[in-house]
């Protein structure tokens, strides 16, 4: 009877440090763990707060010297969608609803004679610049006349993309200073409609 209760003894004793094992190693992972937390203060906001990674930096359109002397001009094109005449690209506007959209066959052309003959140096073609207007590509070049006959290349056939978040417009003034009073556009392709299209088609001139 002395032997058996030893034994049960024995076996308690046995339990007990196994039970003091598991706790040790149950408590540990968790202790190391807490060890191993970095722990960050939130800053004090007391108002609607943006992620830095989220801000756009916002679009500046440059200021161009000169009067855009394309708003005392008229427009006429080689075909218009819808409600959509070349009057709504020198009309001051670059509302949604305010442009021009060519025909659907061939090139799209537009052509603005100025009041008189000036002296160009930039010319600003723009879309909508809201971001609905989404980003599209389109393949443009720019002539000259002196009668709205006989053209002269003033800037090459290229692709030119148009971004709202760059204002969805175009700045072309590499040409120099050139002496004309009328000014032809010519879109051969467009990424984002299946005609060329322009809000505004601004031509800037020095002279009064």
């Amino acid at each position: 009877m002395k032997r058996k209760g030893l034994i049960l003894i024995a076996v308690l004793a046995v339990v007990l440090a196994a039970m003091q094992i598991v706790v040790i190693m149950g408590t540990a992972p968790a202790k190391n763990a807490k060890e191993n937390v970095k722990v960050v203060k939130a800053p004090e906001q007391k108002e609607a707060m943006e992620n830095e990674l989220f801000k756009v930096e916002e679009y500046v359109a440059p200021k161009i010297d000169g009067t855009n002397v394309a708003l005392k001009g008229t427009a006429t094109d080689n075909g218009y969608t819808d409600v959509y005449p070349a009057a709504n690209a020198i009309d001051g506007r670059r509302e949604s609803a305010s442009y021009w959209e060519g025909g659907t066959d061939g090139p799209s052309r537009i052509t603005v004679k100025l009041k008189k003959e000036y002296n160009i140096h930039t010319i600003r073609i723009g879309l909508c610049p809201d971001t609905i207007w989404g980003p599209r590509t389109q393949t443009l070049s720019v002539k000259t006349s002196d009668d709205g006959k006989n053209w002269k290349d003033l800037v090459p056939e290229k692709d030119y993309d148009f971004d709202p978040k760059t204002g969805n417009e175009i700045v072309l003034k590499d040409f120099g200073t050139v002496k004309t009073q009328y000014v032809q556009v010519e879109i051969t392709k467009n990424t984002g409609a299946n005609a060329g299209q322009i809000a505004e088609l601004e031509i800037y001139s020095n002279d009064k």
